[in-house]
């Protein structure tokens, strides 16, 4: 069976059990370079390949080079070298006396391979070219590759745990508050300057991210696909984005006088109490539905609500973005109408970064809520 020897599957494989965020056309790219004969002439041109190819960040890199050093070395340590072919003698029935013994197997030879690259490395490499081709072959001519080789994981590949974490880390909003820490270099050299002589250092308050973010999630009825997305998307918010404040709650198909602070629609607070609380200049709402697009069609009522819903909060909020499952080509009817009144993003990595640039108010999007409320796309 071709799949089951593929070149550097157990590489792509370990990288992707440790999190690295690798999904097929990665692995398709590699093979496509490996068939082009990039990376075939030692072990360093291999690893330089996958580095080129899938390292994008500093933990990339750390992740990549013990799983190579790992996996690469460990089945390339040592190959056998040809057994020599013992040589036997044709047996003498002349004489009855001579016992015939068995002819003696010589074990063969195993050579270990030195750090620098060596004939029988560059052999391996350009079999796994030869392997590569034969996938791009069975590929181009609709056979299946072994189910085996792929990986099974809850990951929701247009946007992976880690990635939600990173860009939550853009959501930022510093101030400087508590006492004074840090040094203030500028006020210390111009104190200098005025005094001719190092007194004492000026002193200044670290900076904090006072950014506060309302993370609104629809749950249930279409959006039921969705919950466990919805669930790492609000949990990589609290736990790795380091926001001064998020607020996570729940509603179902739109926001009306009630928001929740449980999935289950239990432990419900009005909204009035809700935004009073808020401070204007510091509060971020994103919103995380559908809107109506798994189902299709047009709801007039869902609008309005929504509508009447975005100009309650419009005093409260400094901005706000809206996510939504549901692919582009899908926002027709309610959706669509939707996608007028608020910024609209599809869930997927550019997009999440897309929409927290629009929090950030960095984005050519950004709008202050209030100021308008139409025509933001």
């Amino acid at each position: 069976m071709i799949g089951d020897e593929l070149p550097l599957v157990e590489l792509f494989s370990q990288l992707r059990e440790a999190g690295f965020p690798l999904g097929i056309g990665e692995y398709k790219l590699l093979i496509e370079a490996l068939q082009k004969g990039f990376g075939a002439s030692d072990r360093d041109s291999l690893y330089r390949l996958c580095k080129t190819l899938w390292v994008k960040s500093t933990e990339d890199k750390r992740l990549l080079d013990y799983h190579f050093n790992l996996v690469v070395k460990e089945s390339q340590e040592e190959v056998p070298a040809t057994p020599e072919q013992p040589e036997i003698s044709e047996p003498e029935t002349e004489n009855p006396g001579i016992i015939e013994t068995e002819p003696e197997v010589i074990e063969p030879i195993r050579e270990t391979i030195v750090s620098a690259p060596s004939p029988e490395l560059t052999e391996i490499i350009t079999d796994e070219v030869q392997a590569a081709k034969a996938v791009m072959q069975a590929t181009s001519k609709h056979e299946e590759i072994s189910e085996r080789n792929f990986i099974l994981t809850s990951e929701y590949f247009p946007v992976t745990q880690r990635q939600m974490k990173q860009s939550w880390r853009y959501l930022r909003r510093f101030v400087r508050e508590g006492p004074p820490i840090e040094l203030d270099v500028e006020a210390t050299v111009n104190q200098i300057g005025q005094q001719g002589i190092l007194l004492s250092p000026v002193l200044m308050p670290r900076r904090v991210n006072r950014s506060e973010l309302l993370l609104l999630i629809d749950r249930d009825g279409s959006m039921v696909p969705f919950h466990d997305l919805s669930q790492r998307l609000a949990e990589t918010a609290v736990r790795g984005g380091r926001l001064g404040n998020a607020g996570i709650y729940y509603f179902h198909n739109c926001p009306v006088d009630y928001l929740y602070h449980d999935p289950y629609h239990l432990k419900a607070e009005k909204i009035e109490d809700l935004l009073a609380k808020l401070r204007p200049q510091r509060s971020v709402m994103l919103i995380f539905s559908d809107a109506g697009a798994a189902r299709g069609g047009y709801s007039k009522e869902r609008v309005e609500l929504t509508a009447a819903f975005l100009q309650q909060i419009k005093a409260k909020v400094r901005y706000v973005a809206w996510l939504n499952p549901m692919p582009e080509s899908r926002w027709e009817g309610t959706a669509g109408e939707v996608a007028r009144l608020v910024p609209m993003f599809e869930m997927a990595r550019r997009g999440l970064q897309d929409a927290i640039a629009l929090l950030r108010g960095k984005s050519q999007n950004s709008v202050v809520v209030g100021t308008e409320l139409r025509g933001m796309r």
